[in-house]
C-alpha cells in the first residue's frame, strides 16, 4: 500500500446519494462507499447511514473510501415509500428520540406521535415528546391532551424556538448523548434547532393554509447542538413500523403493560379475542379510549401492509 494512503476512523454526519461525509476529528472527509458494503441481501437499502461508526481509505486527494462499518447498537427505520419489502435506516446509533409535535396542531397529530413513539420504543430507542410551539396554544390545552402519556413516564419538553421557553431544559437533555428529532413537516424542528445551536443556520419553511410545512430539511444529518449531537431528519408524513407481528403492536405501549399481561390469550392483539383486558381497561378507563382507538387504527394499518406484502 502507498505510503500516502491511510486508515482513519468516523462518524457519517451526511449521505447524499452514494456519497457520505465523515467527521473525523473534526475534518469532514467526502467518502464513497466501497462496492462490497453495497452487495447482499435487499432487505435493506441502507449500508451506511447517519451516525455510523466508520472506518475509511484516505487517499492523496483528500478524499476517502468507506471500508468498514462497526456494528450498530441502534436503528430507527422505516419502509421504503417504493417497496414496502425493504427498510431504510433513518439513522443508527442514536440514544434517544425526540418525537416533535406542534402544540397549534396537537389534537390532529397524535395519531402521528403515537406511531413515533412506538417506533422508538420497538427500535430500543429511549423516546420522548417535545411540544414546540407551545406559544400558539395554552398550557391548560396542552396538558389536557397530554395526560394520557403520563402514564408512559416519558420524558417531555414543551418548547417555543420563538420565545426560547423551554430550550435550556432540552439543551441539557441533548447534551452527551446523540439524539433524532423525527416529526411532521411544519412542527419547527428546523427553528427549534437553530434556536438551541443560532450557528446552525438551517433553512427554515412556512406552513401552509392547510396547516402543513415545506420540507426544508432535505437530507438526514447529524449536527452538533450544544455538548450533544442530532440527527435531524426530513418530515416523515408517513413513519412506518417495521418487521413485526401484529399481536406484538401492543408491546411497544408501556401503558397496556399491566393489563396485557391479564388478557387470557399470550398472542392477544387486543381487537376482538374474549376475556381481554386490555379492551376491558379502554372501556373502563384505565387506558385512555383515544389512545386505545389510535392504536387499533395502527393495528388496521399494520393488517393492510401486511397484505399488500404477501399479495
Amino acid at each position: 500500500m502507498s505510503e500516502n494512503v491511510q486508515h482513519i476512523s468516523g462518524i457519517v454526519v451526511r449521505v447524499h446519494g452514494r456519497t457520505c461525509y465523515v467527521d473525523a476529528g473534526g475534518r469532514e472527509i467526502e467518502s464513497s462507499i466501497r462496492g462490497r458494503l453495497k452487495r447482499g441481501r435487499r432487505e435493506s437499502r441502507s449500508p451506511v447511514a447517519v451516525g455510523d461508526q466508520v472506518t475509511l481509505l484516505l487517499e492523496t486527494d483528500e478524499r476517502g473510501s468507506i471500508e468498514q462499518v462497526a456494528a450498530r447498537r441502534s436503528e430507527l427505520l422505516r419502509h421504503s415509500p417504493h417497496n414496502e419489502r425493504i427498510t431504510h435506516v433513518i439513522a443508527a446509533n442514536v440514544d434517544q428520540m425526540f418525537a416533535v409535535i406542534a402544540a397549534d396542531k396537537l389534537a390532529e397529530r397524535l395519531l402521528a406521535l403515537d406511531k413515533l413513539l412506538a417506533a422508538g420504543v420497538m427500535q430500543n430507542l429511549k423516546p420522548c415528546i417535545v411540544i414546540n410551539k407551545c406559544d400558539l396554544a395554552s398550557r391548560e390545552e396542552i396538558d389536557a391532551l397530554m395526560a394520557p402519556y403520563d402514564a408512559m413516564d416519558l420524558a417531555r419538553h414543551v418548547t417555543s424556538a420563538r420565545t426560547g421557553e423551554g430550550l435550556e431544559d432540552l439543551r441539557r437533555a441533548l447534551a452527551a448523548r446523540v439524539s433524532v428529532f423525527v416529526g411532521p413537516s411544519g412542527v419547527g424542528k428546523s427553528s427549534l434547532l437553530n434556536a438551541l445551536e443560532p450557528g446552525l443556520a438551517l433553512r427554515v419553511g412556512e406552513v401552509d393554509r392547510h396547516g402543513e410545512g415545506r420540507h426544508t430539511t432535505t437530507h438526514v444529518a447529524l449536527l452538533k447542538v450544544g455538548e450533544g449531537r442530532v440527527v435531524d431528519t426530513p418530515g416523515l408524513r408517513d413513519f412506518g413500523l417495521t418487521n413485526f407481528n401484529l399481536e406484538e403492536l401492543s408491546l411497544f405501549y408501556p401503558d397496556f403493560a399491566a393489563f396485557r399481561e391479564q388478557c387470557k390469550f399470550a398472542l392477544c392483539t387486543h381487537r376482538h379475542e374474549p376475556k381481554c383486558a386490555v379492551r376491558a381497561a379502554a372501556d373502563s378507563g384505565q387506558i385512555d379510549a383515544g389512545r386505545y382507538e389510535r392504536y387499533l387504527a395502527i393495528l388496521r394499518e399494520a393488517w393492510n401492509a401486511k397484505q399488500r406484502r404477501e399479495y
